[in-house]
Parts: structure tokens; C-alpha cells; sequence
């Protein structure tokens, strides 16, 4: 009785937060809007895999879910079985049941998307024992034990600075990353962002910070993210063997910091991970403490020489076909004049569509075409 008395609160509570959202939404016009969802302090990156709602139900990726609620995963056959806090259940996607370890069983729409298995987030909630706030003005969902530090204002605060949504704002997450940088134009390319208050990942070259530091420094300042993309950005040379790359990513994260005395996580490997960027190559780089990450929006914007028109026709039909799947662009650009020359139209455009421009955080799940999530 008691479980079902909390399904049902849990229930109520997030019709609650769709229909606000829902109204919001609706002025907006950003119907597919996702709720920012935390555990405690930290938000939880859905760069790759954003939850659905269907039919008033909000479902959330699991694995994304039990790693930020500590529960452990295991998947037998058909069975995704998760394990913390005291409790466990087992997962059956085709039976759509929740079964207990004394062979109870509940019914449990479930469904996969993309290879991912997606839950019901208030079966989560309530079989894990989690207490559960809503602020429906972003919309955001908390989700919180004895473990969480901070108090409403301060989480909201948070919030609104992961997710780009300022007071009476909707906005969808996109990351801008920039390859191959810094060069004589990048002065120009962060005068842009700045105009239109975006934020963005530069992946720099070893030899380029050390020939124009003072950019580097100008991102970090302004709150943008630098990864590292090596020194040679020659196939041949780059992969040659394992420790050859990871030689390379630590010699830019030197220059690096002797450039803007910071280093970096945040790896990119020249002409993307797939094919040469295999196990060996991962494994030393995650081991020294890299994450791999590549896109999910290849701009190619090196092929237009100018064509802007053409670009812009290229990236929105792209975003738009990403936001269908409800997933965050991860957009590859390069530190280039014709590109950067076209960045104001390309920003008012995604800004046109909806998003805010956010950098790559350490806290987020890396993007790769491995899915390596090291």
C-alpha cells in the first residue's frame, strides 16, 4: 500500500511539472523541451541521450540514471538488474515487468531507444527511496538523499548555468567545438561568441598555443573549454602507436599550461577516433586520465569556401534532425576565416531554434564514435 501511495505522489508531482512545462513550452514553441534532472548536486548530462516523455511519463535513460543514483548495473540476456541502497530489482524490457528478489513482480512500461533502455523516472525514484523536489520555471527535477549540499537557490543557480535557462528562458543545450586552433583569427571568433553570450570547446594545437597564447588565455577568461587535439595533426605520425599519441596529447597540455596555466581532460584526435583511434590507443589515454570525445554534427565546413548560405542550409537541417531524436548537438567547426566570417548567422539561427550554447563540462558522459564513456 505504502509503495503505491509513493508511485502515485511521485505521479502527480511530475503530471504536475509537464503541464507547467507543457504551457511554457507551448509560448516558446519548444514543445520537446527536457527537464534538467540532478541527483543531489550534480546534474546529469544527457549529451547523448536525452529522456522522452510519453504520455505524461517522464523515461530516462537507466544506465545515465544508476550511475548518477550509484547503483550498480547488470544486463543477463534480457535482464537489466540494478543493485544499491540496500535493494535491487530486475528489469524485463519485452515482459514490461520490475521483478524483486522474492520474485514480486510489477508492471513497468519500458521501452529501448537507440540501443539504450529507457525507465520510468518515477519508478526510480520511489524504489530507491529517493526524495524528489521539481522546479517547474526551468523545468528542472531534483532528486536527493542525506547526500545533498546545497539549497534551493544555490541548486537553481546551478542549474540555470548548466543549462544556458535564465528567468522566463527555454532553451535546448548545443555544444560548439572548434578544431585546429588557436590562429590569427581567433580573436574574431571570441569577439563573436561573446556578442551573442556563448559559451564553446576549443580542441587547440600544442604548436598554435604556443604561437598565440594570449587567445588561449582570452578563452579561459571567458569562461569558454579548451581540449587538446596534439602537436602534428599527421595521421602517420599521431598514430603511429599508442604512446605516440598520448606523447602528443601531453606535450599540448604542457604548452598549455605554460600558456594559460591550466591543462585539460578533454581529448579530440585529429580526423576523429574511428578507424585509428582502437583499444590500445583509448586505453593509454584513459589511463593517463583523457576523455575521448568527438561529435554528433560534422558542420563540414571547411568544403563551403565561403558559401554560407550553403552551411547554414547544412546545420539546421542537421540540428533539426537531432532535436527529432531528442538529442544535444555536439557541432564540430574549425578555427577558420570563411567559417568564423559565417558564425554570426550560424549562431542566430541555433539561437532561432531554440538553444543555448554550452561548453563541455568533465562532469559529462564523453561523446565518441566508440562509445568509449571512460
Amino acid at each position: 500500500m505504502r509503495a503505491k501511495l509513493v508511485f502515485l505522489t511521485v505521479a502527480l508531482i511530475l503530471v504536475s511539472v509537464f503541464m507547467l512545462r507543457d504551457d511554457a513550452a507551448a509560448e516558446s514553441g519548444l514543445s520537446d523541451l527536457p527537464p534538467y534532472i540532478a541527483v543531489n548536486d550534480s546534474g546529469i548530462s544527457f549529451a547523448d541521450a536525452f529522456p522522452e516523455t510519453r504520455d505524461g511519463i517522464l523515461f530516462v535513460p537507466v544506465r545515465k540514471m544508476a550511475d548518477a543514483m550509484k547503483l550498480s548495473i547488470e544486463v543477463e540476456g534480457e535482464e537489466v538488474r540494478l543493485s544499491g541502497r540496500g535493494k535491487s530489482v530486475s528489469l524485463f524490457v519485452k515482459k514490461n515487468v520490475a521483478v524483486e528478489p522474492d520474485g514480486r513482480e510489477t508492471e513497468l512500461w519500458l521501452f529501448a531507444r537507440d540501443g539504450r533502455l529507457l525507465v520510468p523516472l518515477e519508478f526510480l525514484t520511489a524504489y530507491f527511496e529517493y526524495q524528489m523536489k521539481t522546479y517547474p520555471e526551468l523545468p528542472a527535477i531534483r532528486l536527493s538523499d542525506r547526500e545533498a549540499a546545497l539549497d534551493d537557490d544555490a541548486f537553481l543557480r546551478q542549474a540555470k548555468a548548466e543549462t544556458g535557462r535564465g528567468a522566463g528562458e527555454n532553451k535546448l543545450p548545443l555544444y560548439l567545438t572548434f578544431d585546429d586552433g588557436p590562429t590569427s583569427h581567433t580573436m574574431e571568433l571570441l569577439d563573436v561568441l561573446e556578442a551573442h553570450g556563448a559559451k564553446a570547446t576549443f580542441f587547440v594545437l600544442g604548436p598554435a598555443v604556443a604561437k598565440y597564447p594570449e587567445a588561449v588565455e582570452r578563452m579561459v577568461e571567458e569562461g569558454h573549454r579548451v581540449g587538446l587535439h596534439g602537436m602534428t595533426h599527421d595521421r602517420k605520425r599521431f598514430y603511429e602507436r599508442p604512446q605516440a599519441s598520448l606523447n602528443e596529447m601531453n606535450e599540448a597540455n604542457e604548452r598549455l599550461k605554460k600558456a594559460a596555466n591550466v591543462t585539460s581532460s578533454l581529448i579530440r584526435v585529429p580526423y576523429g577516433s574511428k578507424p585509428y583511434f582502437t583499444k590500445d590507443y583509448r586505453d593509454a589515454t584513459a589511463a593517463a586520465g583523457y576523455r575521448l570525445w568527438d561529435w554528433n554534427l560534422d558542420t563540414v565546413d571547411w568544403k563551403y569556401k565561403g558559401d554560407t548560405d550553403g552551411l547554414l542550409k547544412k546545420i539546421k537541417e542537421d540540428v533539426r534532425k537531432l532535436k527529432r531524436q531528442g538529442t544535444a548537438p555536439v557541432v564540430l567547426l574549425h578555427d577558420r576565416k570563411t567559417t568564423i566570417s559565417a558564425l554570426p548567422r550560424i549562431l542566430e539561427a541555433l539561437e532561432a531554434e531554440g538553444y543555448a550554447f554550452l561548453r563541455i563540462e568533465d562532469s559529462m558522459e564523453p561523446l565518441n564514435f566508440w562509445q568509449d564513456h571512460r
